[in-house]
């Protein structure tokens, strides 16, 4: 459930998250949370003191200012590991990051087999978690062959994959959201309630959370911070939950549903 005033944190936004953030001191560095989406500038002062680096074997990107795709990448990734006293607050800013750039400037996608391939690298690096702020639409709710394997191999080697529902603003499915291992993060506004653009539908129903995804705080590349909308924004929210409960013990999230991590009561 959405916490009501606040200092303006990321952490404020969460009834309750901010006393998990403080018993597992930020998260713990035997816990991998990787992000694939556009590159991160790593030069940002948010980041200083941050265990984060680019996978080995991802693509190279220039995370410059002015690169839409960068600006993207770099506020998920400070929403997560944010360090303790910048700007941007971060939510499990202990635990150990890996980007994988998947999106660039020049086209603002990428191919569904590209980013396969990076949740197969995810793995590799030994990713607990993976944060996808991104999705393609799906009449049908399910990806080509390529994705849909790298998503059973998460479930295979005991991976969450949490991935933003899109913001569509209909009754419509977005890959790999709807995956059935997959976790899908629609976003709410600050009275909890459904934000236009986000997607929902009855393919979401035994998979789907809400998460707070209005005017989220976040850094921007070359410096200084802004305040972003959507399930892109909403799904590190609940991927830093995710890696704060997973730094208490395996036991927190294993085999547990996902309702049993929502955020809404």
């Amino acid at each position: 459930m959405p916490a009501n005033g606040g200092s303006g944190s990321n952490l404020d936004l969460l009834k309750g998250l901010r006393e998990l953030y403080e018993v597992t001191g930020g998260g713990s560095s035997k816990v991998t949370v990787a992000v694939i989406d556009g590159p991160v500038d790593f030069t940002h002062e948010v980041f200083v003191g941050a265990d984060l680096r680019t996978a080995l074997g991802a693509n190279s990107m220039s995370a410059e200012a002015g690169n839409s795709m960068a600006e993207h990448g770099t506020h998920v990734a400070s929403i997560l590991f944010g360090q303790p006293g910048t700007e941007v607050e971060g939510i499990c800013p202990g635990v150990r990051g890996i980007i994988i750039p998947v999106y660039d400037a020049k086209t603002g996608s990428a191919p569904q087999l590209e980013v396969a391939r990076a949740i197969e690298l995810a793995i590799e690096e030994g990713a607990d978690i993976i944060n996808f702020s991104g999705g393609q639409y799906s009449d049908t709710g399910l990806a080509d062959q390529w994705l849909s394997d790298a998503v059973a191999r998460c479930a295979e080697a005991g991976v969450l994959l949490i991935a933003a529902a899109g913001n569509d603003g209909c009754e419509c499915l977005h890959v790999p959201a709807a995956a059935a291992s997959a976790l899908a993060v629609g976003a709410i506004d600050s009275a909890g309630e459904p934000m236009d653009f986000s997607n929902w539908g009855h393919g979401y129903a035994c998979n789907g959370i809400t998460a707070p995804g209005a005017d989220i705080l976040g850094a921007v590349p070359g410096g200084g911070v802004s305040r972003l909308s959507g399930t892109s924004f909403a799904t590190p929210m609940v991927v830093g939950v995710a890696a704060l409960l997973l730094s208490k013990g395996r036991e927190s999230v294993s085999g547990v549903a996902p309702s049993a991590l929502m955020i809404r009561e």
